[in-house]
């Protein structure tokens, strides 16, 4: 019994120590229709990207934005009339490649990549053999040398490498095993996949575990009838090594969305909200995730593994002349460690982490403490805040970590406070929590018969 109340009592604790993430649309940030991508060097360091088009008028412009303190100041470095930047991608501070659509009536570049030298100030076409991709949809910085870059979506399918940054680049033809490529991620030199759909537009991932030499079917959605119109694996997310999740854009009913625990061997279909136009995705760990994209829905949100959604409000801004208060168009996610995202939409976003502190007990007595202990009807639980507390919460829970009483103390002045708790619960024993914006604390109290 004592092992099964401490391992009860751990796993109060974890709860209780959990993050809370919010996003927030950052408030100097370009906007757009939509940013189809967005990279981070560093997390101060990153780059933007918008071809700013209305699927009603498709005027097009190409823009290319860079911030150097985390979002809170943005430069514009290109507006292009003729380009459709599509993706980004940086090895260091000043070597990185953008990835134009190409080959659409509208526009009249049909450069597939490009590179700077310079941070993104001045950018020239990218030293590609030939043939080369028509155009380049996703881009992989591997290491500072090797750089992957994949198109498109629609086909022709191929990809082109380098290793030695950009100095020389190897063509793929993957025609054989894809219809089109999305984009893709690495783990390592050897390691990584790439997303699109299949010859048969279905969703599609390849994986090669020897730098591109070969590559390998890890997942390829079974026939169906009738057959979807179209399906693409858009995006990856990994939030560990064995643990990731794949967007499947899909125009059918039955939308769903990509698994894997064993570090993408395999991977599991588990659904999704119907008729979602699925495309960016992104965990901040192996529990907590989102995926977006969707015209006319809201971004979603998972806290246990993709068992269920709900919507984040958090995401949207109005973005004249648009002014579009429900598709949000997140069209990509980046992490930068396990307390660091940004997404790219509508505008910028950025994840903030409010992380609970959780005092030692030993090392705070008269902290919180309730006598009697154990009780039958009713104890006094003291607490001591410190300055700056509020938003106060005392809660109890019972042994299977059901909240059975709470209450909302408020802002209290600093110093030791009183409450009477009078039971009404059975026999047991039970943990208490005092809570604010500044800590959590939890102990112990047993009710007798």
């Amino acid at each position: 019994m004592k092992h099964k109340l401490l391992h009860t009592f751990c796993l109060l604790s974890s709860v209780f120590c959990n993050a809370q993430y919010t996003w927030q649309a950052l408030p100097t940030a370009p906007q757009s229709y939509r940013f189809d991508d967005m990279f981070f060097l560093t997390p101060k360091m990153g780059w933007a990207i918008n071809p700013n088009y209305d699927s009603l008028n498709p005027i097009q412009y190409g823009r290319i934005f860079k911030t150097n303190d985390g979002g809170n100041t943005w430069q514009k470095l290109i507006d292009s009339a003729n380009t459709f930047y599509r993706s980004i991608g940086f090895a260091d501070s000043l070597t990185g490649w953008v990835g134009n659509l190409a080959d659409i009536p509208y526009i009249s570049d049909t450069i597939p990549l490009y590179q700077t030298n310079d941070g993104g100030h001045t950018w020239f076409p990218a030293n590609l053999p030939y043939p080369h991709p028509a155009g380049i949809c996703g881009i992989s910085v591997v290491t500072d040398s090797i750089v992957y870059a994949y198109g498109r979506f629609y086909g022709p399918a191929a990809y082109v490498k380098t290793t030695d940054k950009g100095a020389t680049w190897i063509y793929k033809d993957m025609s054989s095993f894809a219809g089109g490529l999305v984009d893709g991620y690495f783990f390592n030199n050897d390691t990584g996949f790439i997303t699109g759909k299949s010859v048969s537009n279905t969703a599609l991932i390849l994986s090669t575990f020897d730098g591109g030499t070969s590559w390998q079917v890890a997942y390829n959605t079974p026939n169906q009838s009738p057959e979807p119109y179209y399906e693409y694996v858009w995006k990856l997310s990994f939030p560990s090594r064995d643990t990731g999740y794949a967007s499947v854009e899909s125009f059918d009913s039955a939308t769903y969305f990509l698994k894997t625990t064993d570090g993408g061997l395999t991977w599991t279909k588990k659904p999704f909200i119907p008729y979602y136009d699925e495309e960016g995705c992104g965990f901040i760990n192996n529990s907590t995730g989102w995926i977006g994209g969707d015209y006319n829905l809201p971004t979603y949100k998972t806290t246990d593994g993709g068992d269920t959604w709900s919507v984040d409000s958090s995401f949207g801004v109005l973005t004249p002349p648009y002014e579009d208060t429900t598709g949000f168009m997140i069209n990509r996610f980046r992490r930068l460690g396990d307390s660091l995202m940004y997404a790219s939409g509508n505008t910028i976003y950025k994840l903030q982490v409010n992380t609970t502190r959780v005092i030692e007990l030993q090392k705070q007595e008269g902290t919180l403490s309730n006598y009697p202990n154990p009780f039958k009807d009713k104890t006094t639980i003291h607490y001591y805040l410190p300055a700056g507390a509020n938003n106060t919460m005392l809660e109890v829970y019972n042994i299977t970590g059901e909240n059975v009483f709470s209450k909302n103390i408020g802002q209290q002045s600093a110093g030791g406070h009183d409450f009477v708790f009078n039971t009404g619960l059975s026999a047991g024993l039970y943990f208490y929590s005092l809570s604010s914006n500044e800590f959590r604390l939890t102990k112990q109290m047993v009710i007798i018969q």
